[in-house]
């Protein structure tokens, strides 16, 4: 009776390890809607069931727009929310396992002011979405403004 509990205990020890293993589908489900008003738990699942499917994952979104998941993978995911914003996760691991105390989320906001003007905001969060920190990334639009005022005015 106990080499059956020893084998049957050591048999299903991968798939305790397997379910510890975050991926960013599974963290995208239990994204906080705060964090992502556009799009509803429901437009959340319907984009990753698309994707896995191998459809256009397009739904529309709470302001009757539409918004598409563009890239999908076990790390991380690109979003295209709009015409001016785009929104792109990456896991990142900080540990040398993959479990939820590892496992922090990086979140970059870049909106397009036009073609050559962009703004990016990166925040980084825990795997139970609580924010560590925030960082504005390079702006275009504060370089243009500085070439506007290096001018001369007359």
């Amino acid at each position: 009776m106990r080499k059956h509990f020893m084998s049957l205990l050591f048999a299903l020890l991968p798939f305790s390890a397997m379910a510890q293993e975050l991926t960013m589908s599974a963290l995208f489900q239990a994204m906080p809607d705060s964090l992502m008003p556009y799009l509803t738990r429901n437009n959340r699942l319907d984009m990753i069931d698309f994707m896995e499917a191998h459809m256009k994952a397009e739904v529309t979104n709470l302001f009757d727009a539409k918004s598409e998941m563009t890239f999908l993978s076990p790390d991380s995911l690109s979003i295209k929310m709009n015409g001016v914003l785009r929104v792109e996760m990456k896991l990142v691991k900080t540990g040398e396992t993959a479990d939820s105390s590892h496992v922090t989320v990086a979140v970059k906001r870049t909106y397009m002011l036009n073609e050559n003007q962009t703004e990016s905001i990166v925040d980084v969060y825990t795997s139970a979405w609580c924010r560590l920190s925030s960082r504005p990334g390079p702006s275009s639009v504060l370089r243009r403004d500085d070439e506007i005022f290096a001018r001369p005015h007359f």
